[in-house]
């Protein structure tokens, strides 16, 4: 199964199809826009009960500065819609602020919205960390409380990242935790399982490292498959 899913994403070029999302979708720039007059996200609607979040595809400003994008993320969050029909949402636009630090933002009224409309099962929140790091995957839990008891998500993930020798996997070592975060507003205020994955730059280079991207890609599809279809 595992590699069924790595030769046909493989044979699908997804990492020159990322490239040319990332370009589409998520440009890198300064320019700022009103979010009253423009949507500075894009959602794209599935019918699994799975979210993925991108809330840092494009630059976004905390603490008054522009800080750089998670690249590759906006991409991950859109081909993980296009490939499996979960829901996904991420940011394309600099507006001002940051959905994974602010307590009240727009990007969080809108998953909130989703989740009264779709009966949600599990928020995975895409991010990115250096390849400075010393971990391919770091999995961000608030030590445990976002899972809200189900754990056997946080196990179902790590099987299928080492299905495709994705290592090594740290917990909550560089993820931020706090009552201010997607995965921390999706436990608390809306009830919903929620994991923050910080994914080393290795595997969010499909234009220099395609294969890397392709099997963390794989690994993803393959973990919201279990999710939807454990018993």
């Amino acid at each position: 199964m595992q590699s069924n899913t790595l030769e046909t994403l493989t044979r699908a070029h997804m990492g020159e199809q990322a490239f040319s999302i990332e370009r589409i979708h998520f440009v890198k720039t300064d320019r700022r826009h009103n979010p009253k007059k423009v949507t500075p996200y894009k959602y794209f609607p599935g019918t699994l009960p799975v979210l993925v979040s991108a809330p840092h595809a494009v630059r976004h400003i905390r603490h008054k500065k522009i800080k750089p994008s998670d690249e590759f993320t906006g991409s991950m969050a859109y081909l993980l819609n296009q490939i499996t029909s979960c829901h996904s949402l991420a940011i394309t636009k600099l507006y001002g602020g940051d959905p994974n630090f602010d307590t009240q933002c727009i990007y969080k009224d809108f998953i909130s919205r989703l989740t009264a409309e779709h009966r949600l099962k599990l928020i995975i929140d895409l991010h990115g960390a250096s390849r400075t790091h010393g971990f391919a995957i770091d999995i961000g839990t608030m030590n445990g409380v976002s899972l809200l008891d189900q754990n056997r998500y946080r196990d179902i993930l790590k099987k299928s990242l080492l299905n495709y020798d994705i290592t090594p996997i740290s917990e909550n070592k560089y993820t931020i935790s706090g009552n201010k975060t997607i995965t921390a507003h999706a436990s608390e205020n809306l009830g919903i399982p929620a994991l923050q994955l910080e994914i080393n730059k290795k595997y969010r280079s499909p234009n220099q490292n395609a294969a890397d991207y392709c099997r963390i890609m794989a690994a993803l599809v393959d973990f919201i498959n279990a999710v939807i279809n454990e018993q």
